[in-house]
């Protein structure tokens, strides 16, 4: 069996019982007329859901968009870009010929000292992850609420893996008014083809300046399928519940293999990082685990060590994935040993 761990979708999620909660979403939807405008009803289920208040949540055609729209809202001089990151951030900076500065952060706590320089100023905007990729550690919610409590500048936080993690910045909303969080039905709920995803900022809340999503973006079978899951939460709550347990072990077994740096993780996938990167990509292609290797990411820090980013699988594949792996390091120590004669 071949599984695409380069996807970070959910992996746990049955497929089977995904398509028939989308049918039975929109098995009687009349695709002569359009659904709800701006999408105001999967808005109100959302703040139900997550315990927000109604005003502070929009819904867009996805985080993609969502951010692109945030970005254009927000922009008012440089754009400070926490690397790495999700890389529409930096395309669009560029695209649109803005001040672009990128920070790299390694560690969790290095956030606040990596934006030291731009928290004083009143024009920039930060845009981060949280639970980053491809690293996977979240940043801790009090270092966001020190760099909220630093800057006046809105901070575009990225939490479209926050459902595998074991908190969300989310509940800031009601702190910060310029905090904008943005999250995805395309990762743990497994609507990626729908293309539906949300944000939460008090900045939405009359009389904050209107965000300027169009009409009708959001389609409606993507409106009442993101409806119809969030009423029956069941199967995705319990797919959760087992990437987080894979992860566990997955990262348990990772850190038993010598020569590895395993980071911690807060998502559904897992970085490592080792000189042998390469020859651990091609190994796992081999035996039909496609993975990625992180320098080859956008705006990936190119000083950094070389790493790869696995997407937790159910078993057997992550017990294969760390058999694997472990050859790889075992036959370059076996090479590296000294010849006795």
């Amino acid at each position: 069996m071949i599984r695409d761990l380069t996807w970070t979708g959910n992996q746990f999620l049955a497929p089977e019982t995904q398509s028939a909660d989308f049918f039975a979403a929109v098995h009687a939807v009349d695709l002569t007329t359009k659904d709800d405008v701006w999408s105001e009803r999967v808005a109100l289920d959302l703040a139900a859901h997550h315990g927000l208040r109604p005003e502070f949540v929009k819904v867009g055609a996805g985080a993609t968009q969502l951010i692109d729209v945030l970005l254009r809202a927000l922009h008012r001089g440089p754009v400070v870009d926490v690397t790495p990151n999700f890389h529409l951030t930096a395309t669009v900076a560029r695209r649109e010929g803005w001040e672009y500065l990128a920070v790299p952060v390694r560690d969790p706590d290095g956030l606040l000292p990596g934006l030291e320089p731009f928290l004083d100023r009143d024009d920039v905007v930060f845009s981060l992850s949280s639970p980053r990729n491809p690293l996977g550690y979240q940043f801790p919610l009090d270092d966001i609420a020190r760099l909220l409590d630093r800057t006046r500048c809105p901070v575009l936080l990225d939490e479209v893996y926050a459902d595998f993690a074991p908190a969300t910045a989310m509940r800031l909303t009601e702190q910060y008014e310029n905090l904008v969080v943005v999250r995805t039905f395309s990762k743990a709920w497994g609507l990626a083809n729908l293309r539906i995803g949300f944000a939460v900022s008090a900045l939405f809340a009359p009389p904050g300046p209107a965000l300027p999503l169009l009409p009708n973006s959001v389609a409606g079978v993507a409106q009442r399928a993101a409806r119809h899951l969030l009423a029956h939460p069941g199967p995705v709550r319990e797919s959760i519940a087992a990437a987080q347990e894979g992860r566990a072990r997955l990262v348990a077994a990772l850190e038993r293999i010598p020569g590895l740096h395993v980071w911690p993780s807060d998502a559904n996938y897992v970085c490592l990082e080792t000189p042998l990167a390469g020859d651990v990509v091609s190994a796992l292609a081999g035996i039909g685990y496609p993975v990625r290797l992180v320098n080859t990411l956008k705006g990936y820090p190119p000083d950094w060590p070389p790493g790869v980013r696995i997407t937790v699988p159910p078993q057997p594949g992550a017990d294969a994935v760390v058999a694997a792996i472990s050859r790889v390091l075992a036959r370059t120590a076996r090479d590296a040993e000294p010849v006795v004669g």
